[in-house]
């Protein structure tokens, strides 16, 4: 019976797992049908899916969130920005402090911190960031803001102990879902994908991403 209610336990994880699509500069409806449950918009300058500063997200399927992804930005233009796009997360992929996050909590934004983890992560450091943010985000540790196409290892995961819940980026692919299956953490929200399902920077395959999504969604 206990193991029953353990397995029990697994499957629903999997059945909540989140999938959010990053990077999205081009196809945006196209991508929208399949229904993800978030989609990234890089506000960064120097990424290949630089969407730009004046850019205006089109109307999606009201079920996806739309996360604005920034590195080291002003406060001013992530208000702006939000405001523009009615942004319902914020996504922050670079050394923004904990004070800074606590400024942007206390404006009413929905924070997405990114930690890049290697093998020599100490997960300490994301503790004076927990009151502020609504999720945590690991990718791989590279000289690239996300988009790297560079796994870690999840196995590191496992000396995160925290309760804020968390995303699995880096470099995931349609052929790591034998592994994502066989993975298992109390706090993983969502899979996080990019590089690795796209024709080209900002352009997605949909063909890809929606065999993808679909058996994310029959775990």
């Amino acid at each position: 019976m206990n193991e029953m209610k353990s397995v029990d336990k697994i499957n629903i994880k999997f059945q909540l797992l989140k999938v959010k699509i990053c990077g999205m500069k081009f196809n945006i409806q196209k991508i929208s049908n399949l229904f993800p449950d978030f989609m990234g918009f890089i506000f960064y300058p120097n990424s290949p899916r630089f969407v730009g500063f004046d850019f205006v997200i089109p109307k999606l399927k009201k079920e996806i969130l739309k996360i604005g992804v920034f590195v080291n930005e002003s406060e001013e233009n992530i208000l702006k920005i939000k405001r523009k796009n009615q942004l319902d997360f914020i996504q922050l992929h670079g050394t923004e402090s904990p004070f800074y996050c606590e400024s942007l909590f206390k404006k009413g934004l929905k924070l997405i911190k990114v930690f890049r983890v290697n093998d020599f992560f100490h997960f300490k450091k994301v503790v004076n960031y927990i009151p502020f943010c609504a999720y945590f985000l690991f990718d791989s540790n590279t000289i690239y803001y996300g988009g790297s196409g560079k796994q870690f290892c999840w196995k590191k995961l496992h000396e995160y102990t925290f309760q804020v819940p968390f995303f699995l980026s880096g470099g995931i692919g349609m052929q790591d879902f034998d592994t994502i299956k066989n993975f298992s953490h109390p706090k993983i929200f969502g899979i996080d994908v990019n590089s690795r399902f796209e024709i080209f920077p900002g352009k997605k395959d949909d063909i890809k991403l929606n065999a993808f999504i679909k058996k994310i969604r029959n775990l």
